[in-house]
């Protein structure tokens, strides 16, 4: 899996049209019931808002580093106000968004206490998209599609997406060799005929074939018809807990699990999936690793209240952390420490050959460990090592010696280090402190003009005395050397 790759998202647009409206969130604390009525009370501490629907799609795409064009048709009024600025914000290209006195702009609106929903309200007119603003994009169609790499129809069955629009905009996109990701709802799927890929969920899939699709056949049997029906390239059916499944026009099935975590909140869950699918189609994904990653991203905003986002860093540290997640490279490691310090995370950093690890190292950790949040011990490769110490070590190689810090629960990152000293890892990863023994005091520190240049700090431990590679070293040949 190139996972460089998505540096590269920067460079992508995306055309995203479907149902714009606001989320508001009215949040509060319950200290009492209602007189009136058995009904809480809500004590108001506060009220947000964001952007729902198809601009929650957009908010992932942004996160994510790409690029959006919307086309959209909303009120001409203060909440369509708050989306045309939530668009401003995000340097979004809304040349084709257009405000008519025609429509009421859609809100729902929840009242919050302590994470949990008390109620939704909701405030839309499911009304059909305008006739002139179908005729205004029949008449720029070109200039709608320039520069676009992937189309997103993001359909809430609120009324935007109508058969004649969403066919328009299909049949322009495969004219251009364009990717078409759709985000379906209600039962006429007809509408969304040539598009590339669907993502319904389990009850959506159901509804749309009016059956009950209840079993691992059902879904390859149904999701295999409905792809030859709509000349699709995939069915992307989201399964919530058990992840994604796709099928293909041969009936092909693949499963691709979801990525255990704690879940908080799934509002939100699916533009994220659609989002992270249309950027990596864009970037020429396999199907494999789209959904792959898609779980990935879907895992990251579960366990955040509210429809949120996932950013690039939070994607990049989710997909490096899967698997032996201690053990990383200085490439992936950039990411993960700028997620922990947008979190307000302090890192530290340390490195030695950690040859026949011993008690003075684990001191050395506890110690480094005490400095901030998290913990990156960086170890000499073989060959540095040999270069540190002489051609008869290291004793114990770079494999094992990784393997036995990535044990130690004081340790959250591990990297190998082929330089003798860590000047270039530091000016990589810019952690807030470097550790050095206290032998090192009185001497120059190569990396401390590094540090000071960013704002990192440089912090010395106490060494364990009569703890040594080389008194271990000397005490073994000592108590063996005659043998």
């Amino acid at each position: 899996m190139n996972i460089e790759l998505l540096e590269e998202l920067k460079n992508k647009t995306v055309l995203v049209f479907g149902d714009y409206m606001v989320d508001k969130y009215i949040n509060g604390d319950v200290k009492r019931i209602s007189p009136e009525a058995p009904v809480p009370v809500i004590e108001v501490k506060n009220e947000t808002q964001k952007l729902g629907g198809a601009g929650n799609v957009i908010n992932n795409i942004v996160s994510l580093g790409g690029k959006v064009k919307v086309l959209a048709c909303i009120g001409n009024d203060v909440n369509g106000k708050f989306i045309i600025d939530s668009f401003n914000n995000n340097n979004i290209d809304k040349k084709y968004l257009k405000k008519y006195d025609e429509i009421d702009t859609i809100v729902k609106t929840r009242v919050v206490s302590k994470n949990q929903q008390f109620l939704r309200i909701d405030k839309e007119k499911k009304e059909p998209i305008l006739e002139c603003y179908i005729r205004y994009i029949k008449e720029n169609i070109e200039d709608v599609f320039n520069g676009v790499d992937v189309l997103i129809i993001s359909d809430y069955c609120k009324g935007a997406v109508s058969k004649e629009i969403s066919q328009l905009l299909i049949k322009n996109a495969r004219k251009r060799n364009i990717s078409i990701i759709i985000d379906p709802k209600g039962t006429d799927y007809s509408k969304y005929k040539g598009a590339t890929m669907i993502t319904p969920n389990l009850k959506e899939l159901s509804a749309v074939v009016n059956k009950e699709v209840e079993t691992e056949d059902d879904i390859k049997k149904y999701g295999k018809k409905l792809v030859n029906d709509l000349d699709l390239k995939y069915l992307v059916l989201t399964r919530s807990e058990k992840g994604i499944t796709t099928v293909d026009s041969s009936g092909k099935k693949q499963d691709f699990p979801a990525i255990a975590k704690e879940v908080i909140d799934v509002s939100g869950a699916g533009d994220t999936v659609v989002a992270t699918t249309a950027l990596l189609e864009a970037l020429e994904y396999p199907i494999e690793n789209i959904c792959k990653i898609a779980n990935m991203a879907a895992s990251v905003v579960v366990s955040k209240f509210g429809t949120s986002t996932v950013s690039l860093n939070e994607l990049m540290k989710s997909i490096y952390s899967f698997g032996d997640f201690k053990y990383q490279t200085v490439e992936s490691l950039k990411y993960i420490i700028q997620d922990l310090k947008d979190k307000g995370k302090k890192v530290v950093f340390t490195n030695g050959c950690f040859d026949m690890l011993h008690v003075g190292h684990l001191s050395s950790f506890k110690q480094a460990r005490e400095f901030g949040d998290i913990l990156i011990v960086a170890v000499n490769s073989d060959a540095s090592v040999k270069q540190n110490k002489g051609d008869l070590r290291p004793i114990i190689n770079e494999n094992d010696r990784i393997k036995m810090i990535t044990e130690l629960e004081c340790v959250d990152y591990v990297l190998l280090m082929n330089d003798k000293t860590p000047e270039k890892i530091i000016e990589e990863l810019k952690p807030d402190i470097s550790v050095k023994g206290e032998d090192w005091k009185d001497k120059e520190v190569p990396e401390e003009k590094i540090l000071k240049s960013y704002g990192g700090k440089l912090e010395y431990i106490k060494l364990s005395p009569g703890n040594s590679t080389t008194k271990i070293i000397e005490r073994v040949i000592k108590a063996y050397g005659k043998e």
